[in-house]
């Protein structure tokens, strides 16, 4: 009896193996290697299947119950892709939380350049609530996120129509954007740095 149910197992094994590489085979048809390998590992089934002697309908429920397995275990991993996929999609969308933050800065910047559009001044309680967001935002996410934002928006802003005094303001705020990142990241990589050092 326990040989019977050996060969079972040795049956359904090999069959999996068969189906797994009948699919890679299936994913790269122009890759003689995959076909190669399905082929003899067809083969190795079809030797154990006339060793086994199975009536044909024993065979049968083996192969229906290791394809299920494998379309299930197919399914699964379709799945898990898809999730990832959607995950990393997400990542790379800007959240609404980082484009209020753009905004944001894009409004400070073009009340420094005064580049206003006729319309009534922000009342100072406005700024202050902006700035208050703006603070919030750049303690919640490191200063790397908030300098990818500030660049983003200033690269924006270059496209603009500026006079060329406007366009000088706008360098200077560059160039300050440019010292503050030296300042933040710059103490950091050194303190990085130090601890390399010390270690």
């Amino acid at each position: 009896m326990p040989a019977i149910k050996d060969f079972e197992t040795e049956l359904a094994n090999k069959y999996a193996d068969f189906l797994s590489a009948k699919e890679k085979e299936m994913l790269n048809p122009d890759n003689a290697g995959y076909k190669w390998k399905r082929q003899k590992l067809e083969s190795l089934y079809q030797d154990t299947v006339l060793k086994s002697k199975f009536p044909k309908d024993k065979l049968q429920t083996i192969e229906d119950k290791v394809q299920k397995e494998h379309d299930d275990g197919v399914n699964q991993s379709e799945q898990f892709k898809q999730a990832y996929k959607q995950n990393v999609l997400e990542k790379l969308q800007p959240t609404k939380e980082e484009n209020s933050y753009k905004d944001a800065y894009k409004q400070q910047v073009l009340d420094a350049l005064d580049k206003q559009p006729d319309e009534k001044e922000a009342s100072s309680e406005d700024v202050q609530k902006r700035e208050q967001e703006m603070k919030a935002f750049e303690a919640k996410h490191g200063y790397e996120k908030v300098y990818e934002l500030k660049r983003e928006v200033l690269d924006d802003i270059k496209d603009m129509d500026l006079t060329s005094v406007q366009k000088e303001k706008l360098s200077q705020i560059e160039k300050d954007l440019e010292n503050e990142k030296a300042m933040k990241l710059g103490k950091k990589q050194n303190k990085t740095h130090e601890q390399e050092m010390d270690m």
